[in-house]
């Protein structure tokens, strides 16, 4: 009576868990495989004065002058006042200009933009000097100005 009542209970218990560690363990390698596929590359950080919906607005809105835009796929223009993959260094890009900003996580896949933002970011942690730092991003900003951004993959939070 006892072997039944677990080949009852236990049997159908043992295979469900057997089933479910198979299945976890097939979805894990597949996002896993897709994750290193999509996600290769530094974490970077756009530093934005502000989004806006035209052009115009933008203009007007951004009291930087040292900024690139681009418009993303909301058709929202973003105006770009900093690039880092240094988190301290956001802090610096803020004070420098005085002002709010939002920043943005992405993925760089291009290892040229990645190996020269780096080189910046070293240049710019030791830096103090208000014109200084933003002479240093503007040159950073010109890099990202003159990439093809397709190579960068937003985080999404």
């Amino acid at each position: 009576m006892l072997k039944k009542f677990l080949k009852k209970i236990l049997g159908p218990i043992f295979l469900s868990c057997l089933c479910g560690l198979i299945c976890g363990s097939l979805v894990y390698q597949i996002y896993d495989r897709n994750i290193d596929n999509v996600v290769k590359g530094k974490k970077i950080y756009l530093v934005q004065a502000g989004a806006y919906s035209s052009y115009d607005t933008m203009v007007d809105n951004t009291l930087v002058s040292n900024y690139v835009y681009y418009e993303d796929k909301d058709g929202l223009y973003k105006s770009i006042i900093g690039i880092t993959e240094n988190y301290d260094n956001i802090e610096k890009i803020k004070n420098s200009y005085g002002k709010d900003v939002i920043v943005s996580e992405y993925y760089s896949k291009d290892e040229k933009l990645n190996n020269k933002i780096k080189e910046y970011d070293d240049k710019l942690i030791n830096m103090e000097d208000k014109n200084e730092i933003q002479k240093t991003v503007l040159e950073m900003l010109t890099l990202y100005k003159d990439n093809d951004n397709s190579t960068l993959i937003k985080i999404e939070s």
